[in-house]
C-alpha cells in the first residue's frame, strides 16, 4: 500500500507498506537533502521538509551583472581610414 499526503506547497509525507521490506531494520532513520527516511518493519516513511526547493533550470542575469558584448566590426574594414574594401573573389557580384 502506498500513500502520499501533501502538507502545504512543498512539504509532503510518503508512506509505503510492503512485505518485501521484511522485518529488519527494526528502526532506522536517514536524512538526505532535507528528506527524512524512516524504516520500520514492513514500512517506510519519507518526509520532505519545507526547506527543500526545486532546482532552477534557467537563470536570467540581471542588468547589472550581464556582460556587455563588444560591437564587432566587419573584417573588410580598413582600420586606418574606416573604408570598406570589396572582395574580388565573390562569385555573385552585383
Amino acid at each position: 500500500m502506498i500513500a502520499y499526503i501533501k502538507l502545504g506547497k512543498i512539504r509532503g509525507l510518503f508512506v509505503e507498506f510492503n512485505k518485501d521490506f521484511g522485518s529488519s531494520p527494526f528502526f532506522q532513520k536517514n536524512t538526505f537533502h532535507h528528506e527524512t527516511i524512516i524504516d520500520i518493519p514492513y514500512a517506510q516513511f519519507i518526509y520532505t521538509s519545507g526547506k527543500w526547493r526545486p532546482k532552477l533550470t534557467k537563470r536570467t542575469p540581471s542588468k547589472a551583472t550581464a556582460k556587455k558584448i563588444p560591437i564587432r566590426s566587419a573584417s573588410n574594414v580598413n582600420q586606418e581610414n574606416g573604408e570598406t574594401t570589396e572582395c574580388l573573389k565573390r562569385i555573385h557580384k552585383r
